[in-house]
């Protein structure tokens, strides 16, 4: 019994020095590595936010400013992508067909002038012309190039007897529109002439550039193109400018002095209106306008309002810019946008400080 007693003392005991031991070691261990504390849970990685990508501009006029992808289409295909929602913007210089059913008519707005080039072939002669002489030209009063009208414009030059042989596009385009409305403001034209495909007294009636272009081989011919088509070498005439100069093709408003309170607009309220004769010293006389077309609501497949911001600042740079022989309009013919998103106004970006 003694015996049995004893053992069980021994075996606590060892019991006692193993523990002892184990917390010895952990100490020891401690002191060795002492353990880190707990890091806090890491904040969520955010969600990278993605640029909008490149406003979409299609039609028969490049962009000049801005970051825009540019498409060069004809009117009809231009106006079917930005009805299609392909399209952000509609560049060109004639109002865009009617939409289809359930699509709101596009906003035209003003964005720049393009200049008129009169271009002739008549080897060895430096052409001056103003206004009348030019219409008169192309509605067939003056037919021959040594006409006395011709003759008073270009003293001491040698005119030859050759035939006008006008070369007309009988497709709607901004170049014949523009001439147009220069000719009624001028009271040579009728009212009724007033329009973008008039052919006149043409002896050639073409229906594309090339055409045209083709028809400048012939001498006495004569035809008209905004400055991104005129032929490489191709004789171009100057027109006499308020002051009695006669100037090369320059894209400008023309127009001078502030815009009043209460006086008419500077530039017409839409694509088929004629603009105001120049009157500024030294202007161009010919010229026309370059209209962006967009949507009115642009809430439409899953745009965003940045994306409609976009327009509102790229119609301002091109309102601003000048370049590729084209220009922007003074700040004093800028005319509001009012673009629709959902139920509010699509109003600029705030510019980060």
């Amino acid at each position: 019994m003694k015996r049995r007693h004893k053992r069980t003392q021994d075996l606590r005991a060892g019991q006692r020095v193993k523990t002892v031991c184990l917390i010895c070691v952990l100490a020891g261990s401690s002191r060795a590595a002492p353990l880190s504390p707990v890091p806090p849970p890491s904040p969520p990685i955010p969600l990278l936010s993605l640029p909008e990508a490149p406003l979409q501009v299609v039609g028969s006029t490049p962009t000049w400013a801005g970051t825009a992808v540019f498409a060069n289409l004809p009117p009809q295909d231009a106006a079917a992508e930005l009805y299609a929602g392909r399209a952000d913007v509609v560049l060109g210089t004639l109002p865009l067909p009617a939409p289809p059913a359930g699509i709101d008519a596009p906003v035209a707005v003003p964005v720049g002038v393009f200049a008129v080039s009169v271009v002739y072939q008549l080897p060895g002669v430096a052409l001056r012309l103003d206004i009348p002489a030019l219409c008169a030209l192309l509605g067939g009063q003056i037919s021959v190039w040594n006409a006395p009208a011709l003759h008073a414009l270009n003293p001491g030059v040698t005119l030859p007897a050759l035939p006008v042989l006008l070369s007309a596009r009988v497709a709607r385009n901004g170049v014949s529109l523009a001439v147009a409305g220069s000719c009624v403001k001028a009271g040579i034209w009728p009212a009724s002439q007033l329009k973008s495909n008039w052919t006149a007294r043409t002896a050639f009636a073409r229906a594309t550039l090339g055409a045209q272009k083709s028809d400048l081989n012939i001498p006495g011919a004569l035809a008209l193109f905004s400055p991104l088509d005129v032929p490489p070498g191709a004789q171009v005439a100057l027109l006499r400018s308020p002051g009695g100069t006669f100037v090369p093709p320059r894209s400008e408003l023309g127009l001078s002095g502030p815009r009043l309170p209460g006086a008419p607009p500077l530039l017409p309220l839409d694509p088929f209106g004629a603009l105001h004769a120049t009157d500024a010293v030294g202007a161009y006389p010919l010229r026309g306008l370059i209209w962006a077309s967009v949507l009115p609501h642009q809430a439409y497949r899953g745009r965003t309002v940045q994306r409609a911001q976009q327009i509102l600042s790229l119609l301002d740079a091109l309102r601003g810019s000048t370049g590729h022989g084209l220009a922007g309009l003074p700040l004093n013919a800028w005319s509001s946008v009012r673009l629709r998103y959902g139920s509010a106004l699509v109003v600029p970006a705030i510019s980060p400080p």
